[in-house]
């Protein structure tokens, strides 16, 4: 019991402790045998986000391997003369930016039962109300009536809100299921559009570089 209790005392401090961020991805490596010519070396790569990206190569295996996570890199050689060679990597399409699906959000479970539940609330209220009218108009003076109508729409106007509250969570409980299966559906839906994606590696001209990416790389000449 002292031991759960020593833990228990620590867990608030356990909460709001930092965790080390864990990396997103691995390392991604080209190989760029046959691509980049003889005597021309990388001096610097620029990633899809216009940012220059860290790297390192290998000339003996020709292997570039890039320490930025980005969807598409250039990347700018030079050879002793100072001739410029322009590398891109990343989707087939030279320079073709990622293709964003817009999708509809989900509805809220929470939301659409709340909804249900307080449109069936004020429709119990308005028959509660109704029915005490009803009674009270048949009332012949000696407050009979008023007190059944009283009490009868008391009656249905809480039963229909119980109701109500069944009904909603019901609906909540749907909407929820619902939207899980939605999201699996969509998550299959994009690993299966993601893995059809071939990446290239292939020379371009100084002229296919777009202007923001060529702004940075001739900034590292």
């Amino acid at each position: 019991m002292k031991k759960l209790f020593f833990l228990f005392s620590f867990l608030p401090l356990i909460l709001f402790a930092k965790v080390p961020p864990c990396p997103l991805s691995a390392p991604v490596i080209y190989d760029l045998t046959g691509i980049i010519e003889e005597g021309y070396c990388i001096v610097a790569v620029v990633s899809d986000q216009a940012e220059i990206s860290e790297f390192s190569f290998d000339s003996e295996t020709d292997y570039l391997t890039l320490l930025t996570d980005a969807q598409f890199y250039y990347a700018l050689c030079l050879d002793s003369a100072g001739n410029q060679q322009f590398l891109y990597m990343g989707p087939q399409e030279v320079g073709g930016g990622v293709s964003i699906q817009e999708i509809q959000p989900l509805p809220s479970g929470l939301n659409q039962g709340a909804k249900v539940a307080g449109i069936g609330t004020l429709l119990s209220i308005g028959a509660g109300v109704g029915t005490f009218l009803y009674y009270a108009a048949a009332d012949t003076g000696d407050y009979l009536m008023i007190l059944v109508g009283f009490v009868l729409g008391i009656a249905v106007a809480s039963a229909g809100i119980m109701l109500s509250a069944l009904l909603g969570v019901a609906k909540g409980v749907q909407v929820s299921l619902q939207n899980k299966r939605e999201v699996v559906r969509r998550e299959r839906s994009t690993r299966s559009s993601s893995s059809s994606v071939t990446f290239i590696v292939s020379k371009v001209d100084r002229e296919i570089v777009p202007i923001e990416y060529l702004e940075i790389l001739d900034s590292k000449i």
